[in-house]
């Protein structure tokens, strides 16, 4: 008399709450700390943050011609909490604190439910107005200097 096993995956270990999870190796079930680790760069941060600002409708994209295009965020992540510095074009004419504030607000939501950071600070700069958003923006001090 002869029995056949088949050879499939490992069974799975029964776990409350995600505490173990089966092993693909070995068919071990290991510690969900021992899993390693996410780690979320600067970089990844700052472009949720660009994407964003770009969705609040205040806000003109402007593209580089020398330096950086427009929203242009900075990020500074220790550990689970980041703060950002978000400088974008808003369109002439729109009240000011109202943008920035709807800068603030979406750029905080959208990090923090795509990261799992603690958003700690949203800083917004206004640092230049669109008339047409497709046309070029119009700074107010740098103009002046440059006539």
């Amino acid at each position: 008399m002869s029995t056949s096993a088949s050879a499939g995956p490992p069974a799975a270990v029964a776990a409350a709450s995600g505490d173990l999870v089966p092993s693909r190796s070995a068919g071990v079930a290991v510690d969900s700390g021992q899993r390693g680790h996410l780690e979320i760069s600067s970089r990844v941060v700052e472009r949720i943050a660009e994407v964003a600002a770009l969705r609040v409708g205040a806000v003109v994209r402007q593209p580089a011609t020398f330096g950086r295009s427009l929203p242009n965020a900075t990020a500074k992540v220790a550990g689970q909490h980041v703060r950002l510095d978000v400088d974008v074009v808003a369109r002439w004419g729109r009240p000011l604190p109202e943008t920035a504030a709807a800068v603030r607000s979406l750029v905080a939501e959208h990090v923090s439910e795509l990261t799992g950071l603690v958003v700690d600070a949203v800083a917004v700069d206004v640092v230049a107005f669109a008339t047409d958003p497709s046309a070029p923006a119009l700074t107010g001090a740098r103009d002046e200097e440059d006539r």
